[in-house]
């Protein structure tokens, strides 16, 4: 017999689970990203004020992060040992930050409270030099290179005759620190992200990037450039050949796309971010692309498989901010990634239903 107590007690446990089942689908619906992917250029070569809009409109949209074309620390260790093939570039700018100063760059930094102490007092400028040296030494290179812009462009010219003395120790000046490409001028990061992230009050940029399949990305693509030329010398040696219809129909498609391209200022981040920019995108890194999958005569099967390792690299790259955003609980956040990956890591962010898509052309 069930007692007025015991239904009572059952009725109320039912309440709980009820209630927690609705605490936990409004907290999945809460946790709904809106992701705004920039597509960058790696090369950045205008006038400061011609960035100054761009900087402008990313921090009127707020992003509670921030994140870049970057390998977390981890990443980055698992990367040089498979031998990427930034690895001795970047072997080489840790010899050099070693080189400086052997015995400090031995000594162990204490990353966190260096991050406490900065934000309370941000010219705290040795702490700061410590700290930027010994993230690029244990493999955060963006939020290295995202301090060195700090300490160049933020507060050198705030230093005390020791602090700049304690700077050139450390590293040579802010000109050898570019001569050594700790400092990459003409970066999308040097000249629109850093000052984004600054003037947001973050402290730090997101790593986001995936190179586990780097290999086999190089692989495909040796192999679609080999088939590529081979089609190319198929054509020249008959004009009636489907190989000489493949290139046709490509030196077409380009020439048509030249007329398109007038009057069009290919710098600017409006264009980086169009659809435009992606169909021509698509032609250029894909070797002609699947536009011309139908042509018999083009390098099809090679293409697929460039594609097929560049969606991976794209796949893990979204799932690296997804599970970062997740972390920590941001609502909106934007992505700096060269214009490349753009359209294909918005499709696959399309798929999921916890991402709102942005494009930065229908920002205000």
């Amino acid at each position: 017999m069930i007692t007025t107590s015991t239904r009572t007690s059952l009725l109320s446990r039912l309440s709980i689970v009820a209630l927690l089942s609705f605490l936990t689908a409004f907290n999945v619906k809460a946790q709904q990203i809106e992701i705004l992917i920039v597509g960058s250029a790696h090369g950045n070569t205008n006038p400061d004020d011609f960035y100054r809009p761009v900087i402008d409109k990313l921090k009127n949209y707020k992003p509670d992060m921030v994140f870049g074309e970057y390998l977390s620390p981890e990443d980055q260790r698992a990367a040089i040992a498979a031998g990427h093939l930034s690895s001795k570039s970047i072997n080489k700018k840790m010899d050099f930050l070693q080189g400086r100063d052997p015995k400090g760059a031995a000594k162990k930094v204490n990353t966190a409270k260096a991050y406490e102490a900065l934000n309370k007092f941000a010219y705290h400028h040795k702490t700061r030099m410590e700290l930027a040296r010994s993230l690029y030494l244990n493999h955060d290179r963006g939020n290295a290179e995202y301090q060195f812009w700090v300490l160049e462009q933020q507060m050198q010219n705030k230093f005390e005759k020791s602090e700049q003395a304690y700077f050139e120790k450390l590293f040579g000046g802010a000109d050898t620190l570019r001569k050594v490409g700790l400092i990459r001028k003409n970066s999308e990061y040097q000249r629109i992200f850093f000052p984004l992230v600054y003037e947001l009050g973050h402290d730090r940029i997101y790593a986001a990037d995936c190179q586990k399949y780097e290999a086999a990305w190089n692989e495909a693509t040796n192999k679609a450039i080999a088939k590529r030329d081979a089609m190319n010398a198929a054509a020249k040696a008959d004009s009636t050949s489907k190989e000489a219809a493949a290139v046709k129909a490509i030196n077409k498609y380009v020439a048509e796309a030249s007329e398109r391209m007038k009057g069009i200022d290919y710098t600017d981040y409006v264009f980086l971010n169009s659809a435009l920019y992606a169909e021509l995108d698509e032609h250029v890194n894909f070797l002609g692309g699947p536009r011309f999958f139908a042509e018999p005569g083009f390098i099809t099967e090679e293409v697929k498989q460039m594609l097929y390792w560049w969606e991976k690299r794209n796949q893990g790259i979204c799932e690296n901010i997804i599970r970062q955003a997740k972390e920590k609980g941001a609502s909106k956040v934007i992505v700096a990634v060269g214009s490349s990956h753009r359209k294909g890591m918005e499709e696959i962010f399309a798929k999921m239903p916890d991402v709102k898509l942005v494009n930065y052309n229908d920002l205000p």
